[in-house]
């Protein structure tokens, strides 16, 4: 048997030895940190851009709102002023309108008189009616002159005889016409 023994160094492999990094976790955490940091101010000056734009966009369109409100209340003063033109309008409209209306039916009240001896003491015209009384020494001619009246059917209506009471040597009546 035979020993052998190696008296040549052994042959370990060489290791470079790593330097540990010093502070790795507080390298990692400043950088993190600084990524927070300059987010936080970059959301910050990019939230103080979007205010100030919604403030100024706010202060605009209050100035608008107060513009439409004046316009709103112009229009309304405009459509009252409209309303009273249109009344004032329809009002000249109806007097022209009933302008000879009432001449017309006095005209028509007096003119039928004709033949018939009859003298009226009071006579009142209105819009729609007219009231009269009067005396007369027949009963004929007061039945004369209604019947005149109602033939008039595009002025008059209805004519009616309200009273009549016999004096001495005349006859007084009350009548009613409605136009």
């Amino acid at each position: 048997m035979i020993i052998k023994f190696n008296l040549l160094p052994k042959k370990e492999p060489i290791r470079v030895e790593e330097e540990k990094e010093r502070f790795v976790f507080l390298k990692t955490f400043l950088i993190i940190f600084l990524v927070v940091i300059i987010t936080i101010l970059a959301e910050g000056i990019r939230l103080q851009y979007s205010f100030k734009n919604l403030r100024n966009e706010k202060v605009e369109k209050e100035k608008k709102l107060v513009e439409y409100k004046k316009i709103a209340e112009k229009l309304k003063e405009l459509e009252r002023e409209n309303e009273e033109l249109k009344k004032r309008i329809s009002t000249i409209i109806a007097l022209k309108e009933n302008q000879g209306k009432g001449l017309q039916r006095i005209d028509t009240l007096i003119g039928n008189i004709g033949k018939n001896k009859i003298v009226f003491t009071e006579l009142s015209v209105e819009i729609s009616k007219a009231d009269m009384s009067g005396v007369s020494s027949d009963l004929k001619d007061i039945a004369g002159y209604l019947k005149n009246l109602e033939s008039v059917k595009d002025i008059i209506k209805e004519v009616s005889l309200n009273k009549t009471e016999k004096k001495e040597g005349y006859i007084e009546f009350k009548a009613g016409v409605l136009f």
